[in-house]
């Protein structure tokens, strides 16, 4: 009887475990993906002002939990035209450091450039030192430090 508890007590250990290191594993990806959903969102808008869309420019509004593809000059969250991209549970946006102190980035119609150049700062929940960096250019390219 001794034996079989030891051995219950064995595998409810190792289950554990093996649960808190995918949980772990399954965070990074969601972080990753996380960042590649904000270079997307951020080369869409670019594209799309470059492309005189509808005659708009696009920008993109960032916020705790999600990211909004907006067109036009100014952000406006009741915009029916509004595209929000929420990050994954356990994904949050750290930090914005962009140039003017906003949270949008929006792009030049003729030359796809921003004045909202800087840093955005994509973290865990669970683990704020787990962290990746967006950085946007001046020229409006962005990518991932």
């Amino acid at each position: 009887m001794i034996e079989v508890m030891i051995a219950v007590a064995v595998v409810g250990i190792l289950a554990a475990l093996g649960f808190s290191h995918l949980t772990a594993a399954n965070e990074r990806k969601a972080l990753a993906l996380d960042v590649e959903k904000v270079l997307s969102v951020l080369a869409t808008a670019r594209g799309q002002t470059l492309a005189g869309k509808d005659g708009f420019s696009y920008g993109v509004h960032f916020e705790d939990r999600k990211i909004v593809l907006f067109r036009g000059t100014i952000y406006n969250a009741g915009e029916v035209t509004n595209k929000i991209y929420s990050f994954a549970d356990g994904v949050h946006l750290a930090s914005t450091a962009l140039v003017g102190g906003g949270a949008e980035v929006m792009f030049n119609k003729l030359t796809g450039t921003t004045e909202q150049s800087g840093t955005l700062t994509i973290a865990l929940l669970r683990d704020a030192t787990l962290t990746k960096v967006v950085t946007v250019f001046a020229t409006g390219i962005a990518q991932n430090n």
